[in-house]
């Protein structure tokens, strides 16, 4: 599984013994039109509510240029009773670096990189990993998580002792996607620490990063000379018809994005604690929200070869590129069998099925994104309520929506 984004802001805790007897007595749902309807897999997610004590889910299953499923299961938010439906906005948490990436390399395919290149050519500074100073890092580097970078761990964001990190805010960020990189990457720098990186030759070992994430987006604005969240809107967003997707709240109807929740594992009866929406300077890393409509656009647009409709966003040859194998060793993942690693997207098999994979979680809601080019075929879903235990549902849940693919 992927580490991710993302900062819970939990300013309280609330007891809602009423609404969870609710979500374990409620028997439907499903808020899709009845040719939607799935029962094995209504009554599937039904009995996940239950069992692990979530508060909203919503997924989809992709299959031929379009959604042949969706579900929508439990609250957007929980204290007004208003449910998850087919308008909902959630947080892609770190699936977010799967457009980061794409971003990239659009400025690839018009040949004003070479991802193999040394970034420095792109900055206004020099950036090292401080245990190998005299070895540029590469995009590539980057983009598959080998540049030395280490500021997330198994248990969570890397916080240096004497300098801090930049912390989320309730609402969007104030602070620049510039500033966030140039006083988090600069020796000297305010958030600057030598904790974040890993004594590991550049290149040749997987860690993974936000901040490196958050740099590329840096790079894509330096480069096109363009804001990093309207270049997206403008090469990406616009063009795929994603217009309820962006980096920032103040981008959306934030009516319409959903809370999230997370649990105590020790708690007999769960005491929910809700994520108030929040931004993050280094955006580019986890920020995306967006809804199942749009994101399937752009699932559909990759298994596409980068064609939507009569817009070639980018080249197939480039497509062949992001997905290509990075042949990195000693990668683990918790939930399926690793196969290998693209620029971005994990290659993992399960359930006799092998997908491209993606995964973000951000202490309060998990997301998940997989496809299969060969198969045409992909789903998206996402849960909240989260307790950590209850992460284990992860391959229950993409192994039964890889079994009703099979049905379509």
């Amino acid at each position: 599984m992927e580490k991710s984004f993302g900062k819970t802001s939990l300013p309280h805790a609330l007891l809602i013994v009423m609404m969870l007897s609710a979500i374990i007595s409620t028997k439907s749902w499903s808020q899709q039109p009845p040719e939607s309807v799935n029962p094995t897999l209504d009554d599937f997610f039904t009995t996940l509510m239950d069992k692990y004590k979530f508060v909203g889910i919503g997924a989809c299953l992709i299959k031929d240029n379009d959604i042949v499923w969706r579900g929508n299961y439990g609250y957007a938010n929980m204290e007004t009773g208003k449910m998850i439906n087919d308008e909902s906005i959630f947080q892609l948490s770190s699936i977010s670096k799967t457009v980061t990436a794409f971003a990239l390399l659009k400025l690839f395919d018009e040949g004003k990189l070479d991802i193999d290149e040394s970034i420095d050519k792109h900055l206004q500074f020099k950036f090292r990993n401080p245990y190998f100073p005299d070895k540029e890092i590469t995009f590539r580097m980057l983009l598959n998580h080998t540049s030395g970078l280490a500021d997330v761990t198994s248990t969570g964001l890397v916080v240096p002792a004497k300098v801090g990190r930049p912390q989320s805010s309730r609402g969007d960020s104030d602070m620049t996607l510039e500033e966030y990189i140039t006083q988090l990457c600069i020796p000297g720098g305010r958030y600057y620490s030598e904790e974040y990186f890993k004594n590991t030759e550049p290149g040749t070992s997987y860690n993974y990063s936000n901040i490196g994430y958050a740099l590329l987006g840096y790079l894509v604005q330096r480069i096109s000379g363009e804001d990093f969240s309207a270049f997206c809107r403008k090469n990406i967003f616009d063009p795929l018809g994603m217009h309820d997707t962006g980096w920032h709240l103040r981008d959306l109807d934030t009516s319409r994005v959903i809370f999230s929740y997370s649990f105590s594992p020790e708690d007999t009866v769960p005491v929910y604690r809700k994520t108030y929406h929040f931004g993050e300077p280094g955006y580019p890393a986890g920020m995306v929200r967006t809804t199942m409509d749009d994101f399937s656009r752009f699932l559909i647009m990759i298994m596409n070869h980068g064609r939507h409709g009569d817009v070639q966003l980018l080249k197939p040859s480039t497509i062949d590129l992001m997905l290509s194998p990075q042949n990195i060793p000693n990668m683990s993942s918790r939930s399926f069998k690793l196969i290998d690693k693209s620029l971005c997207w994990l290659m993992i098999e399960t359930n006799g099925s092998q997908y491209y994979e993606m995964n973000g979680f951000s202490g309060s809601i998990f997301t998940d994104a997989l496809f299969s080019p060969e198969k045409g075929t992909g789903m998206i879903y996402y849960f909240s309520g989260i307790n950590m235990k209850n992460m284990v549902a992860v391959p229950e849940i993409v192994n039964a929506l890889d079994e009703a693919l099979k049905e379509y």
